[in-house]
This record gives C-alpha cells, structure tokens and sequence, in this order.
C-alpha cells in the first residue's frame, strides 16, 4: 500500500479512533486476521487505547472464521485453504463447535446462520478506522447504516453503484490522506478504492454534504457500506 504522510492537524490524533478515550497504542485497520501472509507494507495505523486494541479481539476472530468458512463451505481444518484460520479452529474448539452448529445445508446449498451482533461489530470498527485515517477526523456516534451482502446476491446494477466512487461534495481535512489522495473528474473531487491486499480487502471513503459513506469490499464476496448523518 503506498505510503502517504499527513499533515493535518496533530492534535486529532490525541483520541482513540474508536472511543475517544487517550490512545496508549496504535491498531492495524484493518486486523491482520483478516489479511493474508505476506502482509503488505504500510498497513493503516489509527490511535486506540488498550480497552479497544483488545476489546475486538475474539469478534474479529470470529468474523475471519466466519468467511474463509464460508468461503470453503466447510468448518473441518483439513478442508480449509487459509491456514492461519486452520491453524484457530484447531487450537479452539469452541469455535469451531460454534460455527459448525450453524452451518445449514438445504438443497445442496451450504449457507451459515451468522452472528449479525458480532459481524456488525467488527464493521463498525473497520469504519471508524478507515474513516479516521482517511480524513484524519474522528467519528463516534453510531452510523445510521450499517449494510452487508455476499456480491454474489447482488443485481448488476447494485454491484455497479456499489463499486462506483462518488463525487465528493466536500472536500476532506486539508493535510488528511483523503485530501492528498483525491481524484479529480470533470474538475469535480472524487473518490476512489483503495487497495490494501489484491483481491481481500479493499476500501474507500466517500464524503458528501450530508453523509459520510465507508464502503469495504472483503474477500471479493462480502460487500460491506457503513453511513453516518453530517
């Protein structure tokens, strides 16, 4: 990922990304479970305090299984391709139980009952993070949509919109990522994917009059879009 420094304000970096409370640590946005081995270079760092560092942990955990399970149409280790995820659900059996006694197999379809509770959260966190290290700002109140789908399910039309950047109606903190990263398109600002690791994971942040979008591409099959009132 390419590397570039801003020059916003340093005292928005005096709150957690996720909570606003003093940041003791800086957190991977997003966790490196759910990236794969080689990691690429210069992954986004956001401030956390250690209650947040920690407290998504077990949810990410979850949400990382969940999709390469998904993925595999299977929970058994062996029949899994990641292995740092074959490598938990051998070490927690728990997990795996947990996950296996929501698989559902119905007309040769495998489909899992999911955890929307636990999924949701590891999406806010991705949200906050990147809309943080975007536009260098904080966000906490609680978006008023927070949407998942499996592309696979999606129209046509609906991946398109989804896929498309968005003019962006006002420009991001001067000094933020955002700002230095801007496309222009017909002389209007406008935003585009940012590419963590080809083909896993894929982001963009999009600011309008009056919301902010983060959109998250997973997997190439989860596709995810978190909004907040401005």
């Amino acid at each position: 990922m390419k590397q570039i420094k801003t020059f916003s304000d340093l005292r928005l970096n005096t709150q957690c990304a996720y909570c606003g409370e003093y940041p003791e640590t800086r957190d991977h946005v997003p966790s490196k479970i759910i990236l794969e081995n080689p990691f690429p270079e210069n992954l986004p760092v956001v401030p956390s305090c250690l209650k947040c560092n920690n407290g998504f942990s077990l949810d990410e955990e979850y949400f990382a299984c969940l999709i390469e399970c998904i993925l595999c149409g299977t929970v058994e280790p062996k029949r899994i391709q990641r292995e740092s995820i074959k490598k938990i659900l051998v070490r927690k059996p728990k997990l795996k139980s947990k996950l296996e006694a929501t698989l559902v197999k119905e007309n040769g379809i495998t489909a899992f009952q999911i955890d929307k509770k636990r999924v949701e959260n590891v999406l806010l966190k991705l949200a906050f993070g990147h809309a943080k290290f975007e536009n260098s700002e904080t966000v906490f109140e609680h978006p008023k949509v927070i949407w998942f789908a499996p592309i696979e399910i999606l129209s046509d039309q609906e991946m398109t919109t989804f896929l498309l950047g968005d003019n962006l109606e006002v420009l991001p903190e001067v000094g933020s990522r955002a700002m230095q990263n801007v496309l222009f398109m017909n002389e209007l600002p406008f935003s585009k994917w940012t590419t963590i690791q080809k083909g896993i994971y894929e982001y963009t942040v999009i600011t309008t009059l009056t919301e902010l979008k983060v959109k998250i591409l997973i997997w190439e099959y989860l596709a995810c879009e978190i909004i907040w009132d401005r």
